[in-house]
């Protein structure tokens, strides 16, 4: 007869083999607890750092027409004139009140924009010439309809709104940092890299983080601002150094400005067979060429996205991005 004695080792072999469950058990809570924590830090605390909206812009009405001063004697001082809108300025682009809208061009009382599709020398772009009578048809939407909720497709975003015309924002939802003010309202002031902000006089300045500060955020009269970057222009001069690592061929999605009221949507189709994108050289060499005084890259890549009239033109990559820019026409959709 064998007699087989046990050991210390069966003992404690059969104690691990006792303690499986427990163990499988105390894996699952772990991953559960892990989980908890980044959905905690990427969807809750990512969105915390601006705790309260704040206002940070109300647009006044814009003056009626300018119209000559009437003097009533010659000893009577002449009455002061009326500043000229941008509606004066810009009064070939406007209609009396009929909207007119082709596949290429929009006009309006408030809105005028000519819409042109460009391929050449291996690379495919979207142009919008936008002409506006107030700032604030230039406007910007969340996806999910409000800040932190999520992302959408450019071309759901864009009927939602009822944008003329529309191009992907700084997807500020990916990111920690970075400041987002959208139609006036502050809702994160934590830094990026460069920045851009619209002030409600319609002026666009680009500018360094190092330069944005607190005052400047709360003082400017910010309409709309960005964190995305770079830069691309110095007062019409395209740059030649950036403060980006993605400066090769790619996707753009850019906005520019020539002068307050008149801007530039730009998106570039890239990594496709026939277009294989701009570098970030030549998008601020585009920019300049349109005459623009400043402007500014936006998220391209697989974000770079392109809506006109509620459908997308550019090519459909098919990532949903958290934010768009565009412009509104009527007083219902910017209110």
């Amino acid at each position: 007869m064998i007699i087989i004695k046990k050991g210390k080792h069966d003992q404690t072999a059969k104690k691990r083999r006792l303690g499986v469950p427990a163990l499988v058990l105390i894996d699952v809570l772990c991953i559960g607890i892990g989980l908890n924590v980044f959905a905690l830090f990427h969807h809750v605390l990512h969105f915390n750092t601006q705790t309260d909206a704040v206002v940070l812009t109300t647009l006044p009405p814009q003056p009626e027409k300018t119209s000559a001063p009437v003097q009533e004697s010659e000893t009577e001082e002449p009455a002061e004139e009326t500043p000229l809108t941008w509606r004066d300025i810009f009064a070939d682009k406007f209609t009396d009140g009929e909207v007119i809208s082709t596949e290429d061009a929009y006009r309006s009382e408030n809105v005028s924009i000519e819409y042109t599709h460009v391929e050449e020398n291996n690379v495919i772009y979207n142009v919008a010439d936008i002409y506006i009578t107030d700032v604030k048809y230039l406007r910007t939407a969340f996806g999910g309809g409000a800040y932190g909720k999520g992302s959408e497709s450019i071309a759901d975003m864009a009927k939602e709104n009822n944008a003329v015309a529309a191009i992907s924002g700084d997807h500020y939802y990916m990111r920690l940092e970075g400041l987002v003010v959208r139609n006036g309202v502050l809702y994160r002031d934590s830094r990026f890299q460069d920045v851009c902000v619209l002030l409600s006089s319609g002026e666009m300045v680009t500018m360094e983080n190092a330069q944005l500060t607190d005052e400047y955020i709360m003082q400017a009269g910010i309409w709309q601002a960005w964190s995305f970057g770079p830069q691309l222009l110095d007062d019409g001069v395209p740059l030649t150094e950036f403060n980006s690592d993605v400066t090769t061929f790619n996707p753009r999605s850019a906005i520019g400005c020539v002068e307050p009221g008149h801007y530039f949507f730009v998106e570039v189709d890239g990594r496709i067979e026939n277009s294989k994108g701009m570098t970030m050289t030549q998008l601020a060499e585009l920019f300049a060429s349109l005459g623009c005084k400043s402007a500014y890259n936006l998220d391209g890549g697989q974000s770079a996205g392109f809506a006109w009239q509620g459908k997308l033109v550019s090519y459909p990559y098919g990532r949903n991005v958290s934010d768009m820019i565009y412009i509104a026409d009527s007083i219902e959709e910017v209110g």
